[in-house]
Parts: C-alpha cells; sequence; structure tokens
C-alpha cells in the first residue's frame, strides 16, 4: 500500500515524500480514507504509531485548494506538543501553499498575532492560549471545518474540560471532529460523547497498550539507592536515554545531579520557560544531550525516534503514564527498551503494570545487584523485592493525576 492510494492530492504526496515517508502505518492506512471520506472518527494507536500523519495529511489534503483563512484547528495538552505537530505539518503542507501556526502560552501574544496576519489556515493549539486570541479577536473560528483533539486522553484528564467546551461553543455546527490519542481510560469515554458521539472508531492494537518491540525490566531498588543506580545504567549507555520522574523540582535537582556528576544531562519540566524547553529539546535531538530527565506532561512533545532507553526513576501514577512512557522508545516498529527502578512503596503500581504486561518480554530482577549496572543494596531489609509486599500509594494512581490541571500546559 502507497500514500497516493489513500486518496491523497499530489501537493500533499509530496510533502510526504519529502519528509521521507513511503508506506503509511497501520492507523494511516485505516484513518486517512475515513477521514477524507468525511467520517467523524477516534483514532487510538500506541505512540510512535504515526497518529500526526494519520490527522494531518487528511486535513490538510482537504483544506488544499481552498480559499485561504482558518479552516483546521488541532488542540493539544503541552507546548513541546504544539511545536511539534506544528512542525509536521509544515513539511506536509510546503507544496499545498497552506500556512500552520502555534498558540501556546509562555510566548508573548503579538509574535502570534503576527504569524496569523501573514497567513493562518490551520492553527495548533494550547487550549489556553487559544482562547486568549479567540477574546482578543485576533483570530476566528467561523469558518473551521475540522477539528482535532490530540492526546484527548491527557487533555481530558489534565482537567482541559472547561477551556475546550468554550472553544466548542465558538465553532460553527457543521465540521468534522477527530479525536485521537495513544490511551483512552475508560474513565473518559463518557465526556469523549460529548464531542463525538457518533464517530466511527479505528484502534490499532490492545487499549493502553505500548508497543510490541519494547522489552520491559525492571529492578528492586531502595529509593535512597537509586541516583546511584541510574548513574550506573548510563555510564553503560551509548545512546539516547529519556528518564521519567514524576515532580517538577526532582527532575531540576536530578538532571543537575547528573550534570554534577559529569554526564550530558538536562531537565525538562513545566517550570521552564518556552524558550529553554525548545533549546532543551533541540540538544536532545541533536544529540548534544544525551540523557534527559522529564515530567510526563513536559515528555508529551519529545518526538525522537532514536531513544534507545527510557527509565522510569520514579515508578508512574498510573498505568497510562507507563504506555506513554515506554512509548517514547520503540518507535515506528524499532526495537526499544523500558528499564523501571522498583522502590518498595512502588511495589502495588508495579504490580498492575507487570500483570498489564503478562505474556510481554518482561525481565524481574529481585534486588539491585552489580550484575545488572546496580549497587549493591546496603542493610537488606525485608520487603525491598519488586513484586513483594506492598505500601503506600495505590494501584490506580488517580488521585496523583487528578492534580494535574490546565496550568500545566504552561
Amino acid at each position: 500500500m502507497s500514500f497516493a492510494s489513500l486518496g491523497l492530492k499530489e501537493p500533499i504526496l509530496r510533502g510526504v515524500r519529502a519528509a521521507g515517508y513511503e508506506t503509511p502505518t497501520e492507523i494511516q492506512a485505516h484513518a486517512i480514507p475515513k477521514i477524507l471520506a468525511g467520517a467523524e472518527l477516534i483514532g487510538l494507536g500506541q505512540t510512535g504509531s504515526g497518529k500526526t500523519a494519520a490527522f494531518g495529511l487528511p486535513m490538510l489534503d482537504k483544506l488544499c485548494g481552498g480559499e485561504p483563512g482558518l479552516r483546521g484547528v488541532i488542540i493539544v495538552p503541552t507546548r513541546e506538543l504544539c511545536v511539534q505537530v506544528a512542525e509536521n505539518l509544515r513539511v506536509y503542507a510546503q507544496f499545498a501553499g497552506l500556512h500552520v501556526c502555534t498558540a501556546f502560552g509562555g510566548v508573548d501574544m503579538s509574535i502570534q498575532e503576527s504569524a496569523f496576519k501573514r497567513g493562518l489556515d490551520v492553527v495548533v493549539a494550547c487550549p489556553g492560549r487559544l482562547i486568549d486570541h479567540l477574546e482578543r479577536r485576533n483570530i476566528s473560528l467561523e469558518r473551521v471545518q475540522m477539528v482535532v483533539l490530540d492526546e484527548a486522553d491527557r487533555m481530558l484528564d489534565m482537567g482541559f474540560m472547561p477551556q475546550i467546551r468554550r472553544i466548542f461553543v465558538r465553532l460553527p455546527q457543521e465540521r468534522q471532529n477527530l479525536l485521537f490519542s495513544a490511551t483512552m481510560p475508560k474513565e473518559v469515554e463518557g465526556l469523549v460523547g460529548d464531542f463525538l458521539p457518533n464517530a466511527e472508531r479505528v484502534q490499532i492494537g490492545k487499549r493502553s497498550q505500548s508497543a510490541q518491540t519494547i522489552s520491559h525490566r525492571f529492578v528492586a531498588c531502595p529509593a535512597a539507592d537509586k541516583q546511584r543506580a541510574l548513574e550506573r545504567v548510563l555510564e553503560r549507555e551509548g545512546g539516547r536515554v529519556l528518564i521519567f520522574v514524576n515532580k517538577k523540582l526532582g527532575c531540576e535537582r536530578l538532571g543537575n545531579a547528573l550534570k554534577r556528576a559529569g554526564f550530558p544531562a538536562d531537565a525538562i519540566h513545566g517550570d521552564k520557560s518556552a524558550e529553554a524547553r525548545y533549546a532543551c529539546l533541540q540538544a536532545f535531538s541533536r544529540g548534544k544531550t544525551r540523557f534527559l530527565v522529564a515530567t510526563d506532561v513536559a515528555a508529551r512533545g519529545i518526538d525522537v525516534d532514536d531513544i534507545e532507553l527510557v527509565v522510569n526513576y520514579d515508578f508512574p501514577l498510573a498505568l497510562e503514564d507507563y504506555v506513554h512512557r515506554c512509548g517514547r522508545t520503540g518507535r515506528a516498529g524499532k526495537a526499544g527498551r523500558a528499564l523501571s527502578l522498583v522502590a518498595p512503596m512502588e511495589n502495588r503500581l508495579f504490580a498492575v503494570v507487570k500483570a498489564h504486561l503478562q505474556g510481554r518480554e518482561v525481565s524481574s530482577v529481585p534486588q539491585a545487584g552489580r550484575g545488572y549496572g546496580m549497587p549493591k543494596r546496603r542493610g537488606g531489609a525485608r520487603g525491598e523485592r519488586a513484586g513483594g509486599r506492598s505500601g503506600g500509594r495505590s494501584g490506580g494512581g488517580r488521585s496523583g493525576r487528578g492534580r494535574r490541571h490546565a496550568a500545566a500546559e504552561g
């Protein structure tokens, strides 16, 4: 199967070739013809499965040759994802005469307004900043034909629902709605029904399932030993490594500690300015920084194909977070690795993830030892084995995610 066989126009196909794509991924092959035919769609696919092109290519195709003006809106949860999606769409649209702009916080609004005036067919936006531009009448949604909610699970779960509703009431009644996500927790499916009650569904793989190309490894490690354990892992790695922590303060501290230890490392989180986060991502994608410490929200815009290892320094607070984190490696069918350091209080969460991965390539090391690049445990207290007696946080971990809110886009 080729992209031409999906029914895309020649200017868009030229953009596809310029992007280096040869054959569509599974989700692209299923979704693009349906979208071109006018169907409303819910697209579920693993991280790295090609969802951006799955909605971006048919959107650009349908706008190609029409009257200029804002006709396509893509709503995303974070600045990094906003930039990444827009960059991809600009490549696809370069021969179609379409203009793609961004709208996200942390940047002077006048800069974005000036870009709109130079030409605007598609806007990729975070909800809060899009509302700011609407209230200042910098843009109008009256001619919008197609709307996409990208990373919809996180959009809905981070508390963006009020902003999304405010945006949707300003949209024309006649429009095509699309929703794409790597996961779709059952808790938010009711909210999805408000926007796409009659949508078709394209689902590649199982619900909340990480890519089959990723191998998963879990190592028991007391919390006090995690930093040294991580350093021993990084000493043996030659490629890019993405390291996840749960809190912004811990992210900054770990990034600084690794730099002091001589590692080419940096940290990215919501407290950094848009410019600093962009510079951080550029350094990581170009290989200047090989080890990047990130929070879940900040990592949503990291689209680097050759991340060799994902490390869960802090165990994720929910299964969906684990899937998204691991999806940063093993992209586009490539092999990837995920390593999780499991402290005693994280055993219950570990058990939830391990049950989810049943039948996959999984290795569990009962205790951190030198044979696995980890320091020997000190003391030998009971109950410090991954999969042993649990304590601390609850298996669902939803309360931790519930505290995230719309401010995370900043």
